[in-house]
């Protein structure tokens, strides 16, 4: 029985040690298998004008493009908006995923124009989707050259409005919260979407 009981111990002490990696794992695999895509952009500002649904070059007034031409010869065409990611967990999933934070870089056309870190961090159940808010503020001057026109067709665009075309991409690097501490994606998430062209 002694014997018994020395090997027993061993085994017990081990299992103990291996609980937390296998959570982990767990926990691991639970992020691994959430689905993010790029679901859209909202409350899109060029300068201070707000551009929705109904906006098009047409509806571009004498007042705003003096605003967006005071904007060019001061060297500063600031572009606000929102972009939205969609994280879905599976329902086959049992885990909940909690992301505590997720670095991204947003891209124009293969241009990097801004990059920043999740808030705050977000829970998905199994079967559920949360959209995760990402703040942009783009100065469009980077990005060319032009007239007032030009620079408002290219707001359009973004905001998924107008005839012009412009890729979208989100390179997203998401970190899980395990047992044994915060574990990093080893790779960006790349998710994009085709503003415009409509």
């Amino acid at each position: 029985m002694f014997r018994a009981c020395r090997l027993v111990a061993p085994l017990v002490l081990i299992a103990m040690l291996a609980l937390p990696s296998c959570t982990a794992v767990q926990q691991l695999a639970a992020l691994r298998t959430v689905t993010f895509a790029f679901a859209g952009v909202s409350d899109v500002r060029l300068v201070g004008i707000r551009i929705g649904a109904n906006s098009s070059s047409a509806s571009l007034g004498l007042a705003d493009a003096a605003r967006i031409s005071a904007a060019i010869i001061a060297k500063e065409m600031p572009l606000e908006l929102v972009a939205f990611v969609s994280a879905t967990n599976p329902r086959e999933n049992k885990d909940t995923a909690r992301m505590v934070d997720m670095r991204w870089k947003f891209f124009i056309e293969d241009h990097q124009v801004l990059a920043g870190q999740l808030g705050s961090p977000i829970e998905i159940a199994p079967g559920r989707t949360a959209d995760v808010p990402l703040a942009v503020r783009v100065d469009l001057l980077q990005l060319g050259a032009g007239g007032a026109h030009d620079f408002f067709d290219l707001a359009l665009a973004i905001a998924g409005q107008g005839t012009i075309k412009k890729d979208l991409r989100l390179e997203l690097v998401p970190t899980i919260e395990t047992s044994i501490g915060p574990i990093r994606y080893p790779e960006p998430i790349v998710v994009r979407r085709l503003a415009g062209g409509q």
